[in-house]
């Protein structure tokens, strides 16, 4: 019998299964109290599979220690999948995903993964060719087999998307048609900043829309480090209240036409129709679809929401500046500005200002708050203060009013995708820090635009010598 977290993880499952028609009729619920019975799922556990995700189920299914689970799992699926005569392109969707990580026989290796979809949401059946990492067969492939990779996913009811063919086609129109556009859709943005959007977008490959755009700026994290892969839309859920949306991956070579043939193939039989849905809407000369894929990719250019920023610290300038959302910290003087450059500087293991209890431990204390004075003071100095009248954060009721003045000061950038994530925050172990990747934290240079990734630039090298 599973445990009590795999019978919850196969109740998520057959819940997204039984939902994805988006219809639930007899046969379903018929099956449904058979399969709760098999594998004696009770009220609770149906409960307690509404605030899991399918993403998180599925990796259980994966960890399970009898073996045999996902395979015997998937054919259930597959059975329920046909409970009412007929498998639907949804429930199709989430069968081969099923099937890429349960079946032993699957053709692919794969991921699932589930993400709120105020970070990011495209149309079902998307697929998009993601990288890490440019990789040059692979593209090649793409590009040698584009029209048949491109027809065999249409013909299959998924559209196609390949960042470098829709940058070919952006560029190809005249700048100023497409600058008014940008305009048109940003009346807000300034010219500066249509001109940003605009090189920005003409620029973008693969690998810079995988980490710039999906991993900082949308926080899907997971693909940070991905080899060339399919990344698909496979459907939406719920988790609690917030709503989800899931992705299947699988991973891709040089042989990608063989390997999208060999998708296409498995996908297609487990349909019961032979009738699909074809999506046959392309972009053409002046011509720009601004829905689903199109408006996410020029949503996170144009319009300032839910952005996973990098930070670039300017001491010589006194600003923090959120250059993905065009912003400054405002309302910080410089105090705070040379506290948030030490919190970062700190990383995610930041400071605890608790002082110990035992005399053993407090001589220790007090080497590492006088050291933290030292370097704040530091730092406090690059912002154009002097060292010797730098505010003592070791004094709570010094520190106490910076660090919150810092917080409120975050708090306005909406536009920040979590902003908590680039706040203080206090650990449960008490000690305070700010949890943001080190790679997308910068140091403006004293000469030059280029902003210096911060563990290179002076000021790291400053605060490491203290």
């Amino acid at each position: 019998m599973p445990t009590k977290s795999e019978k919850i993880a196969i109740a998520r499952i057959f819940a997204d299964l039984i939902k994805a028609d988006r219809i639930v009729d007899t046969g379903e619920m018929e099956y449904w109290r058979n399969i709760c019975l098999k594998y004696d799922i009770d009220r609770e556990t149906r409960m307690a599979a509404k605030e899991i995700s399918f993403a998180d189920a599925v990796k259980t299914i994966c960890g399970a220690a009898d073996l045999g689970l996902g395979e015997d799992l998937l054919g259930d699926c597959r059975a329920m999948t046909v409970s009412d005569g007929f498998c639907a392109h949804p429930e199709a969707l989430l069968m081969i995903a099923l099937n890429t990580m349960f079946s032993s026989k699957s053709s692919f290796t794969g991921d699932i993964y589930s993400l709120p979809r105020a970070s990011f949401d495209i149309d079902i059946a998307t697929a998009i060719y993601v990288e890490n990492e440019y990789d040059p067969e692979v593209n090649n492939a793409i590009r040698k087999s584009y029209r048949s990779i491109f027809k065999e996913l249409q013909l299959a009811g998924l559209h196609f998307v390949y960042i470098p063919k829709i940058i070919e086609h952006y560029s190809s129109t005249d700048s100023v048609l497409f600058r008014d556009i940008l305009t048109f859709l940003a009346p807000s943005l300034s010219d500066a900043g249509i001109d940003k959007a605009y090189n920005a977008l003409m620029g973008m490959t693969s690998g810079t829309y995988c980490k710039d755009l999906l991993c900082n700026k949308c926080g899907f994290i997971e693909l940070r480090n991905t080899a060339p892969s399919i990344l698909i839309k496979i459907g939406n859920s719920f988790v609690g209240e917030t709503r989800y949306a899931n992705y299947l991956k699988i991973e891709v070579d040089e042989d990608i036409l063989t390997i999208i043939q060999k998708f296409v193939d498995e996908f297609t039989d487990m349909q019961s129709s032979d009738v699909f849905v074809v999506n046959t809407s392309e972009e053409r000369d002046n011509q720009f679809h601004f829905h689903g894929f199109y408006k996410q990719l020029l949503d996170i250019f144009l319009v300032r929401r839910n952005i996973r920023s990098s930070i670039v610290i300017d001491p010589y300038r006194e600003e923090i500046f959120f250059p993905d959302i065009d912003e400054k910290a405002m309302g910080m003087h410089r105090r705070e500005k040379a506290l948030y450059a030490l919190m970062l500087c700190l990383g995610s293991s930041g400071i605890n200002f608790n002082r110990p209890r035992t005399a053993s431990e407090l001589k220790d204390f007090q080497r590492r708050m006088k050291k933290l004075q030292r370097r704040y003071a530091a730092i406090y100095e690059l912002f154009g203060g002097e060292k010797d009248t730098a505010p003592d954060l070791t004094q709570p009721e010094i520190r106490r009013p910076i660090m919150a003045c810092l917080r409120r000061s975050i708090a306005r950038l909406d536009a920040l995708y979590n902003p908590a994530d680039y706040t203080v925050t206090k650990d449960p172990d008490g000690a305070f820090a700010v949890h943001v990747e080190p790679d997308i934290i910068y140091v403006a240079p004293l000469k030059g635009d280029t902003p210096i990734p911060l563990q290179n630039s002076p000021l790291y090298r400053l605060f490491s010598s203290l």
